[in-house]
C-alpha cells in the first residue's frame, strides 16, 4: 500500500460503519462504507489512500485532482497558524506548511504545488518546486512532446514542470500566446544543454508548425471574406495576437503560400487567390 496513490486494495471485511481493506502488509486500511455501498469481502476496490490528523491510513473512492509527486494549481482555501489549505478535490484539504511557500498566499488565489510525504509520513504540499524537483533531465530528446505546469515568472522567462518530472524553462522570446502561472500546456524540448538544463517551447518543430499555420492562415481568410488585413511588414504583436506565432514563421509560411499561388501579400494585408475554374 502506498500512500498519496490510487491503487487496487482486497475488501477483507465489512463493518456497518466501514470496509476494511487488505493493506498488503498484514494490516487494513479503512474505507467509510457509504464510498461503496455494494461491495463485498473479496472484491478489489480502486481507492485513494491518504493519513488523518493522527497520521493513521484512510481509504477514499474520490480522486484527488494531484496525486503525491504530482504538480497542481490547486486554489487556497483557508490560511491558518499551521499554513495554507488547499482544495485538491477531498473532503480533507491538503496542507502547504508556510516553510513550503514561496510567496505570500490569499484565500481564493490559485498555488502551482507538489504534492509530497513529509518526515511524519503525511501528505503535504509544496510550491518551492526548485527544492523538490531536478532542474537537469538527460533523457530526453529535441521536440519530444511533454506536459508543462507553468509555476512561476522570472526575469527570462516563465518556469515549468515537465510531465511532473523535472523543471524547465519558457523563455519570453519563445511565447506567442497568452501564458498564465498555473496554466497547462502541451510543450516541447527545444534543447538539452551541456549542463543538462532544459530549454522549452510551446510550438512545434518548424516543419510540422508549418502546414498547421499554413492551414489556419487559409481558414482565417477564407472566413473573412477572403483579406486578414496581417501581412509580412505587420507588427510582431498583432501577428502574435491572432495566430499565437512568431513573425518569422509567420513571414515563412506566408513565402510558401504565396509560391504555391494561394494568396498575395500586399503592404497591409493578404489575400486569398480565387481557384482558377478554367473557364475563359
Amino acid at each position: 500500500m502506498d500512500i498519496g496513490l490510487t491503487q487496487e486494495l482486497v475488501v477483507l471485511e465489512r463493518n456497518r460503519n466501514s470496509l476494511l481493506l487488505d493493506d498488503g502488509a498484514g494490516g487494513v486500511v479503512p474505507l467509510p462504507t457509504n464510498e461503496a455501498e455494494l461491495a463485498e469481502p473479496g472484491e478489489l476496490l480502486r481507492v485513494f489512500i491518504f493519513v488523518d490528523a493522527q497520521g493513521k491510513p484512510l481509504a477514499t473512492t474520490k480522486q484527488p485532482l494531484v496525486e503525491r509527486n504530482q504538480c497542481a494549481s490547486l486554489k487556497v482555501v483557508d490560511i491558518t497558524n499551521a499554513g495554507a489549505f488547499l482544495d485538491w478535490g477531498l473532503a480533507k484539504n491538503l496542507l502547504l506548511p508556510f516553510a513550503e511557500q514561496r510567496r505570500p498566499l490569499e484565500v481564493g488565489r490559485h498555488e502551482s504545488v507538489l504534492v509530497y510525504l513529509d518526515k511524519s509520513g503525511r501528505l503535504a504540499a509544496s510550491s518551492r518546486l526548485d527544492h523538490h524537483m531536478p532542474e537537469t533531465g538527460e533523457d530526453f530528446q529535441p521536440w519530444q512532446s511533454v506536459s508543462l505546469l507553468i509555476f512561476q515568472r522570472t526575469d527570462l522567462g516563465l518556469k515549468a514542470v515537465i510531465d511532473n518530472r523535472v523543471l524547465g524553462l519558457l523563455y519570453k522570446d519563445e511565447i506567442f500566446q497568452d501564458v498564465r502561472v498555473g496554466d497547462t500546456h502541451q510543450g516541447y524540448i527545444k534543447r538539452v544543454r551541456p549542463d543538462g538544463r532544459i530549454d522549452l517551447t510551446l510550438q512545434p518543430q518548424k516543419k510540422m508548425l508549418q502546414p498547421n499555420l499554413a492551414d489556419a492562415i487559409i481558414e482565417n481568410l477564407q472566413a473573412n471574406n477572403g483579406v486578414c488585413f496581417l501581412s509580412d511588414k505587420s507588427s510582431p504583436e498583432a501577428i502574435q495576437s491572432v495566430f499565437q506565432v512568431s513573425k518569422k514563421n509567420f513571414k515563412q509560411t506566408l513565402s510558401t503560400l504565396y509560391r504555391e499561388r494561394r494568396i498575395t501579400i500586399h503592404p497591409d494585408r493578404i489575400e486569398l487567390v480565387e481557384p482558377d475554374t478554367g473557364n475563359h
